[in-house]
């Protein structure tokens, strides 16, 4: 804070530096000057010492207030349950679509307002979306190969088993109990969410 020059005992500081002068905001040398002042004048003398008891009294208001207040125990609950019942979010359908609508319309009002640069931009997301696609046509084509493989193997070993035999009667029940347990967790989540 600047304050006036001391030398001169009518120039009183600002309302301000004696706030500062309070919270402890000024600098050392700004410090000793407002002291020097306050020493010559009392008019400054009384003001600072009005605003201490001022600040003494909201701080004496205040913790008999905290000690006043008593909340009850289960006030946070209650609060937080209020207010997740409250919260609705993303949940339409329709809410979803006008997101979707917000986000492209802002998208395309990017790249119009681009002007010149619009072309490289696109071609830009363009290689992107190249690239994206590449790698997609290639996790189809493996998940595809990898099909094909085990329908191969089945082929040949459903080939070896003689319709009606014992073996192929162990087989499949052992395939189906196999299945059963691998997918237990599909079959029983799609009931408990009911």
């Amino acid at each position: 804070m600047n304050l006036p020059n001391q030398n001169n005992e009518n120039e009183c500081p600002p309302r301000a530096s004696f706030v500062a002068y309070i919270d402890g905001e000024l600098f050392p040398r700004e410090e000793l000057g407002l002291e020097a002042h306050l020493a010559a004048c009392r008019a400054c003398a009384s003001e600072l010492n009005e605003q201490k008891r001022l600040l003494r009294a909201l701080d004496f208001f205040a913790s008999e207030n905290e000690r006043a207040i008593k909340l009850p125990e289960s006030f946070t609950k209650t609060v937080v349950a209020s207010a997740e019942s409250r919260v609705k979010g993303l949940r339409c359908p329709r809410e979803r679509s006008r997101a979707v609508f917000v986000v492209v319309a802002l998208f395309l009002m990017f790249i119009i307002c681009l002007g010149g640069e619009t072309k490289s931009v696109v071609a830009i997301f363009l290689n992107f979306g190249e690239q994206i696609l590449a790698v997609g046509g290639f996790a189809a084509h493996l998940v595809f190969n990898l099909a094909v493989g085990a329908t191969i193997i089945l082929r040949s070993i459903c080939a070896q088993l003689v319709r009606g035999s014992a073996a192929s009667s162990v087989f499949l029940t052992a395939f189906f109990f196999v299945s059963v347990f691998a997918l237990r967790r599909l079959l029983v989540g799609r009931f408990k969410r009911a």
